[in-house]
């Protein structure tokens, strides 16, 4: 377990549990944490109180025979109302996870009461949290600063910040630690100034340096960003003059997705063999028919459609004879009938060719 300081407070990066709350284990953290509130809570108060006065209304004679308002007894009793309570706090989650705070945190006022009516009555122009925690009690450090005697954080001797701005120095913060720099993605090094394997250097000065991630297609080292820095190709791209590794299109090499019913898919670096349209993979991974899929059907069946085309034309047909008597026309009703009389008898979706179906869109 270590101890960290966010803004001017120190808190405890501790144990995470499954539920995503600290899991503090060590007293001297819990300390921190609950001065932490108190001193919060205190600060509140004494902004809530900044332009209150005396009941009064004679500021001058108030000042000259009770004292200034500003240390005054009657404010510290109203900055302690709210002192150690939750609903004091500017941001309740630094202390998600601490049972009974509200009174661990008066316990440890009560135990350093003479070191907080101090800060009250003589400290005010310093910052409360520095003054106590650092300076008096010595529970934390100043940021940048780790340990015990509170040494420096590699990096700040350079003028830069705690490891390089590049890491987390192990203990910042606290009065515990080794100081050592834990660096974040892309740089390595103990003091996190150097760029890490498939990162190149953007730029650099004497106060850190600027990382930036390779190519995708890149393996290992690059000199520059995208696919021309490039020094050596990741399977699955090729290095190509004046262009840099470049993806490599498996699907034109006839050799992939050979199996049954496969077509090959180009993905950048790879490829992957999908079935046709209409299959899908068994658990042996080839591809047999999906006897589930449901291709678009016509809005009804083929046979009923024909025989509205039959009947529309026979109607048609008897329009014609009945309005011009003609002989040929009654010929072609004849014709009309029968062939009705087949399409109804013998016309159903197993009796259709396989290329009207296609036309159709029956399959």
């Amino acid at each position: 377990m270590q101890c960290t300081r966010p803004h001017f407070y120190t808190t405890c990066a501790s144990v995470i549990t499954g539920q995503n709350e600290p899991n503090i284990v060590a007293s001297r953290c819990i300390d921190r944490y609950v001065i932490t509130e108190g001193v919060s809570t205190f600060d509140e108060g004494l902004k809530k109180t900044a332009r209150h006065h005396f009941a009064g209304g004679d500021t001058a004679w108030e000042e000259k025979n009770l004292g200034k308002y500003k240390t005054s007894e009657t404010r510290l009793i109203e900055v302690l109302e709210g002192v150690c309570k939750k609903s004091s706090l500017p941001n309740i989650d630094k202390f998600t996870g601490i049972s009974e705070l509200e009174f661990k945190c008066a316990s440890q006022l009560e135990k350093h009461e003479e070191t907080i009516e101090e800060y009250y009555y003589n400290q005010q122009q310093n910052n409360m949290s520095i003054w106590l925690c650092v300076e008096e009690l010595k529970l934390c450090c100043p940021g940048g600063h780790f340990g015990k005697n509170c040494e420096e954080c590699p990096g700040l001797k350079e003028g830069a910040d705690a490891c390089f701005g590049k890491g987390a120095c192990h203990g910042d913060g606290s009065r515990d630690g080794s100081g050592k720099c834990k660096c974040e993605a892309g740089y390595t090094g103990n003091l996190c100034r150097h760029c890490d394997n498939e990162y190149f250097e953007e730029s650099k000065t004497e106060k850190g340096v600027v990382c930036k991630q390779c190519h995708e297609g890149c393996l290992g080292i690059c000199s520059s960003e995208g696919s021309k820095g490039c020094s050596k190709c990741k399977n699955g791209w090729a290095m190509i003059e004046g262009e840099g590794c470049q993806d490599v299109n498996e699907c034109s090499n006839q050799s992939a997705c050979t199996k049954d019913h496969e077509v090959c898919v180009n993905t950048i670096g790879s490829y992957q063999c999908d079935c046709e349209e209409g299959y899908k993979k068994d658990d042996e991974g080839k591809c047999q028919l999906d006897v589930e899929a449901h291709p678009d059907r016509p809005f009804m069946p083929i046979a009923q459609q024909l025989k509205i085309i039959s009947f529309s034309s026979l109607i048609i047909i008897i329009t014609f004879v009945v309005w011009h008597g003609s002989p040929v026309l009654y010929v072609l009703t004849g014709i009309a009938i029968v062939a009705l009389i087949l399409v109804d008898l013998y016309v159903n979706p197993d009796t259709i060719p396989d290329e009207a179906k296609r036309f159709l869109g029956l399959y």
